[in-house]
Parts: C-alpha cells; sequence; structure tokens
C-alpha cells in the first residue's frame, strides 16, 4: 500500500463509503504480533500468503500493522493514523472468501495496531491472482482530518490440484481451454497379470496402465477406469501316449498293453507342484495309455510349475512317466513331450477380481477478452465483466502500472492485454493498433510534417504533387495542402493544412488589422495585429454559445503584435478577439 500526502489532499472532501460485510464464513483470523515494518509504515503480512491448491480446502490469515504515526515516503511529513475502513475486496478466486477480524470492517490503530483476515474455501480452478483490498484511510496533518483512498495488492498463487480416487490418480484435476492430463492406476498386483480399460469421457479409450490424454474443450468430464486382476487358469490337461518306463514292475510285467491274458495297461494320474511342495494331484484313470481331466480351474498363481505324469502301482513304486515344466505366461493349448509321454495343457488368462472407479475432469473456458476503443474517452478497455486482473503490453513490453479494464493510449504501437478471471484461466486479446497523429506546421512558405516516417504523399486540393515525397514542402499555390505518411504497424495517416498568402499580404497592405491562421486549424494558430494602440492589448476567444474559452494580455511593440496560440478545446467554430486602447478586432476559425 502506498500512501503520498499530495493524494492524500486531494480528497480532502471525501466522503466515507458504507462499510461492506465481506462474505462472512472465515471467522476466527489470528493476528502475527511480530508484524512490523521500520520506518513506520502501514504493512501487510505476509505479503503473499501461502500457495493454495485447486479443488483442496485452503485457510490462511494476513495481517494488518496500522502504526499510530507514521511519516509519510512523498513529503516527508508524520500524519496520525486515526481509522482504516475496508470498503471492498476484489480478485478473490472462485471459491474463497475473505472475513476480518472487525465486524463493520472498521479499524482504530490508536485502540489496537493490529487487525486480521481470514481466507478459506476451495479454489475451483489453479492461477495467478491479485486480491485487491480497498480501504479508506483516516489521517490527521496539522490538525487536518482527511480521508484517502489507499489499496493493498496481495498475490495469491493457486496451483493447479490433482485428483484421487482407490483405483487411479490424475494430475491436474482442472485446467483452462486445452488441458494435457497423466493419469495413473493405482492398484497393481503384479506378478499376477493386469488389465486396464480407460474410459476418459472425451470419446477417447485407453489400456495403458498410466496413459496421458489431452482434453481439447471446456466441459465436465467423466473418467472410468476398469481395473482387472488376471490370473492363469490350468482348465485341463491330456495325456495322448506314454513311453514305456511304466511297465516291468509287478502290477504291469510285460510292456504289450492291451493285449489280452497276457498284458497290463498303466494308471495314469497327474501332480501339479511348485517350489512350495504340491499343489494338486488329480485322480487315477485306470489301465490306458490315454486320459483327459477336464474342469480343474487351477490357478497357476505362484509360478514357476511343474508338471509330472504318474503310473500309480499299488505294490511297487509309483512309476514316473516324465515331468516338464510350465513355462510363465504360457496360455491356450500347450503341447508337451517328455521321456515319450506327450499331451496338451489347456491353460487360460481369467480375470479374478475387477475394480471400478470414476472421477471427473473439469476443463473451465478461456475467458473472452476483446478490446476496443471508448470514443468519448479515447481509453481501450475490455468489457468482460468476468476478467479480475489484466496486464497491459505496448509493443510486447508491460505497461508499468496498467492493472485495469482500460488504458489510455499513451503513445501510438502495438496494444493488448493479457487478462484473467476467477478460474485462474487466462486469455490474450485481439492487438489494437493505435496509430500516430500528424499535424503539419507552416513557416513562411514551407510546410512541413514530422520526420521519422517511412513515407510522405502530398497533395494539393486532392491532386498529388509530383515529387513531393519527403516531410517538407514550399508551398506554391494557395489552397488545402493534404500530406499522406506511412507509418509502423501499416499505419496510413493523412493531415491536411489551409494555406492563404492573401490575408497576410492585405494586411501589410492596409497597415492595421488582424488575422488569425491557418483556417482550419487542430487548436494550435497563430494572431497576428498591425496599427495596434497602447502598450498591451487583450486577446480573447469564445465558442459559439458566447463563452470564453481563453483570455489572455500580450504586450504590443511598435503597434505590431505576433502571438502563438494552443487551444485545448472540442472541435467547432469559435471567434478570436484584439480588443488595444481605442478599437477591437474580431475573426472566427475552425478548430477540427
Amino acid at each position: 500500500m502506498t500512501y503520498t500526502l499530495r493524494s492524500l489532499f486531494s480528497v480532502s472532501a471525501l466522503v466515507v463509503l458504507p462499510t461492506l460485510q465481506l462474505m462472512a464464513q472465515c471467522p476466527g483470523c489470528v493476528a502475527d504480533l511480530t508484524c512490523t515494518a521500520t520506518p513506520a509504515y502501514p504493512t501487510l503480512c505476509p505479503a503473499q500468503p501461502p500457495d493454495a491448491v485447486a479443488g483442496e480446502y485452503y485457510e490462511s490469515d494476513i495481517t494488518f500493522w496500522l502504526p499510530t504515526q507514521f511519516t509519510d515516503p512523498g513529503t516527508g511529513f508524520n500524519v496520525t493514523f486515526n481509522q482504516m475502513t475496508i470498503t471492498s475486496v476484489s480478485g478473490l478466486p472462485f471459491g474463497l472468501a475473505l472475513e476480518t477480524s472487525s465486524p463493520t470492517d472498521v479499524f482504530f490503530p490508536q485502540q489496537n495496531q493490529y487487525g486480521c483476515a481470514r481466507i478459506c474455501g476451495v479454489p475451483v480452478g489453479p492461477g495467478n491472482f491479485e486480491m485487491t483490498i480497498s480501504i479508506i484511510a483516516g489521517v490527521t496533518f496539522s490538525g487536518i482530518n482527511i480521508d484517502a483512498p489507499q489499496q493493498f495488492v496481495v498475490p495469491l498463487v493457486v496451483q493447479p490440484g490433482s485428483g484421487a480416487n482407490s483405483s487411479f490418480a490424475f494430475s491436474p484435476s482442472s485446467g483452462c481451454g486445452s488441458v494435457e492430463v497423466a493419469f495413473e492406476a493405482l492398484i497393481d498386483a503384479s506378478p499376477a497379470p493386469m488389465s486396464y480399460a480407460w474410459d476418459f469421457g472425451n470419446g477417447t479409450t485407453s489400456t495403458a496402465q498410466n496413459p496421458v490424454v489431452t482434453y481439447e474443450g471446456p466441459g465436465t468430464y467423466s473418467v472410468q477406469l476398469e481395473t482387472t486382476i488376471l490370473g492363469y487358469v490350468l482348465n485341463a490337461l491330456s495325456v495322448s501316449g506314454v513311453g514305456n518306463n511304466w511297465c516291468g514292475d509287478v502290477e504291469e510285467p510285460f510292456c504289450n498293453c492291451g493285449t489280452p491274458i497276457i498284458g497290463t495297461c498303466p494308471d495314469l494320474y497327474f501332480v501339479l507342484s511348485n517350489p512350495v511342495g504340491v499343489v494338486f494331484t488329480s485322480n487315477t484313470v485306470d489301465g490306458v495309455t490315454s486320459a483327459t481331466w477336464n474342469n480343474l480351474n487351477i490357478l497357476l498363481s505362484d509360478p514357476p510349475y511343474t508338471i509330472s505324469i504318474w503310473d500309480e502301482d499299488v505294490v511297487s513304486a509309483n512309476d514316473n512317466l516324465g515331468s516338464f515344466n510350465i513355462i510363465p505366461g504360457s496360455s491356450g493349448p500347450v503341447a508337451f513331450s517328455v521321456s515319450g509321454t506327450n499331451g496338451t495343457l489347456d491353460i487360460q488368462l481369467v480375470p479374478q477380481q475387477t475394480f471400478v472407479d470414476t472421477d471427473e475432469i473439469t476443463v473451465f473456458p478461456l475467458p473472452e477478452v476483446v478490446i476496443a476503443e471508448n470514443t468519448t474517452t479515447g481509453e481501450l478497455c475490455t468489457s468482460n465483466a468476468d476478467l479480475i486482473s489484466f496486464t497491459w503490453f505496448l509493443d510486447g513490453d508491460t505497461v508499468p502500472a496498467a492493472f485495469g479494464p482500460c488504458i489510455t493510449p499513451a503513445g501510438p504501437g502495438q496494444y493488448w492485454v493479457v487478462a484473467s478471471d476467477g478460474f485462474g484461466c487466462s486469455a490474450q486479446s485481439n492487438v489494437w493498433v493505435v496509430c500516430p497523429q500528424v499535424t503539419i506546421t507552416r513557416t513562411g512558405p514551407q510546410l512541413s510534417a514530422p520526420a521519422g516516417f517511412a513515407g510522405y504523399a502530398w497533395s494539393l486540393n486532392g491532386t498529388p504533387i509530383p515529387g513531393a515525397n519527403g516531410p517538407s514542402i514550399q508551398a506554391g499555390a494557395d489552397g488545402v495542402y493534404s500530406v499522406t505518411v506511412q507509418a509502423e504497424n501499416d499505419c496510413e495517416v493523412t493531415a491536411s493544412f489551409t494555406y492563404s498568402t492573401v490575408g497576410i499580404e492585405d494586411l501589410e497592405a492596409s497597415g492595421v488589422g488582424m488575422l488569425a491562421y491557418p483556417v482550419p486549424n487542430d487548436g494550435s494558430f497563430t494572431v497576428e495585429a498591425l496599427g495596434l494602440t497602447g502598450n498591451t492589448v487583450v486577446l480573447r476567444v469564445v465558442d459559439l454559445g458566447g463563452r470564453m474559452v481563453r483570455e489572455e494580455r500580450h504586450p504590443v511593440s511598435a503597434g505590431r503584435l505576433r502571438v502563438a496560440m494552443l487551444l485545448d478545446v472540442a472541435a467547432g467554430s469559435y471567434t478570436v478577439q484584439l480588443v488595444d486602447d481605442v478599437r477591437s478586432f474580431t475573426q472566427r476559425i475552425v478548430v477540427r
């Protein structure tokens, strides 16, 4: 907050506005009693509150240190600080509110040098904001009470938030215009296989674990993730043939299985095991060299696994007909052949558990920022009432202290503004080109336009003057001279001047009278007079309504007067009056 006694004295008649109750939702602020400044001066602590996060609850206190007396840095005068009234708070992000420690928003430094306010709520969108606390400062200087409007400007940053649920996380959870969002699936049951089915709500899907998605337009998008934990399941095992290592013992003395009376076939079963031990033992199929076990539904969740095919013998030891390892990740029909025993496994990848979660992504529209000229004031202004912060640029450089919705152009060039709304969304406006002003001046018969432009084209009474392409020309005849200049930013500016020698010649010939020229003019003109009586004359300019817009007194030298005048008046017709000791002269002029 900046005070100067120049600004304080300029508003000594200010009427104090009614106080505002500032969105009382955040009670209980605590003042920081270490907040101070050296030398003493009204101060706000901290200068910038901690950052908030979009979509998350925020609470932060700010402290006003209000010294009873302080020295105005602009003048060096000491003033007494009597009262501070908060009149408004603007620029808060949507979702945040502010409440002060005073129910009436009025503070009395002579009673308590500390006041505070609490900012709280859930900011909707990220961005860089400037919260403006407007106050009326009541001070006393040399016994004079003065009320002055001042401001505390408090920067506040809202960081992009991140969303999360039990199945997935994402960041950011909101944005402006076009937003790139990174998603992360949170459920991972490795080494079990996983599958992810994303539906991002914008017409796109993905099966990646951690996809990145761009949302191109504003809206609220519902995101769904279906996470499935899969498992390799042994559904069936078929033995299509065995070698001869099942025979030769008491149960099967001969290997001619199937021959009546003499041969006996093996009794087949299989064993599934892993490093921990036996996982499954099948039933026995007696007297066969081929067999099939269906509907097993054995989850292979702890690999690696080994399958052994056996011949069951009651008296002697069981015969191992062959063992082989299942390759982890195998699925579909898996053929095996070992020690003369062969067959097929049926392994399928089957869902074991499924989770479904949804969440939302919010994309806010970019604000519409359009600047246009106020033809009444000459300002460039934005008209969007939702905008809360502004940064103006001239030819690519920021314009100092230009933070409002309007700006008065300081000169020619390209102007634009970057503005933000309460959601933290920023956009750049259209570019507005301000062309330079061009005035033709006369020095005797020479007419001149300002130098430095890229091109000049002169004309007389609308007819181009051949070869007249510089900033100056010599007038050869009376008439309306015009010059069109080519300036930067494709500006083409035309100025005109009525050149007349008749009036001056007549004045010189008569030896008495007054002449004002040029006519018309832009408010800048010359008055010449001859044959005047007395030492001084009065020169007046009045408008068509008879109201005097200028009165000056000038000395006369040898009865002659020549004076340059500059009027800051609206375009129109005016009368120039010159009065000496014995007579008066008048002439009508036109200001364009």
